[in-house]
């Protein structure tokens, strides 16, 4: 009995001693990539969104330690996309009808290929997110909510780079 249970304790430590937990799917030759700006398709030319997008992006890529971004087309891989939808609107109303709450929404694409293996990492895969915020705080709330909002997007791109399920 002392040898079964062993046994299936040395089995259970082998069986798991080879797998991660940290959901990284880059494959191991991608040292560097570039960082194409991403289109715009929203109409909110005004906003500077790819612009935005791409700089935060670069300061998660660089937290996360994924790869060293070099705009080169020599580069390892490309990272590139598009801004599907920006939008703002009010969510909730008091009974006189006053709008209380209002959101922004962002929706992206993206696209990281292996220019070495000529075959992509992530394709097509869309990421939205929204940000809510007081309609009485004014320009002020609907700027913190922006800014908030274009971090956590920022994050869940890079995120999604790395999980390729």
């Amino acid at each position: 009995m002392r040898f079964l249970s062993i046994s299936i304790l040395f089995l259970l430590l082998l069986s798991c001693g080879f797998y991660s937990f940290s959901g990284k799917s880059i494959p191991p030759d991608i040292k560097n990539a570039q960082l194409l700006l991403f289109e715009d398709n929203t109409g909110r030319y005004d906003l500077s969104l790819p612009e935005m997008i791409n700089e935060k992006m670069l300061s998660y890529i660089e937290d996360y330690n994924y790869f060293i971004i070099e705009n080169s087309s020599d580069a390892d891989s490309k990272i590139y996309g598009s801004v599907k939808s920006y939008s703002e609107k009010a969510d909730s109303q008091t009974r006189d009808e006053i709008i209380d709450q209002m959101s922004i929404s962002i929706s992206v694409e993206i696209n990281f290929y292996d220019n070495q293996n000529n075959e992509f990492i992530v394709k097509n895969l869309i990421i939205s997110n929204t940000e809510y915020f007081e309609a009485s705080g004014g320009d002020t709330a609907r700027d913190e909510a922006f800014v908030k909002l274009l971090d956590r997007l920022s994050e869940n791109i890079v995120l999604g780079l790395s999980s390729n399920w």
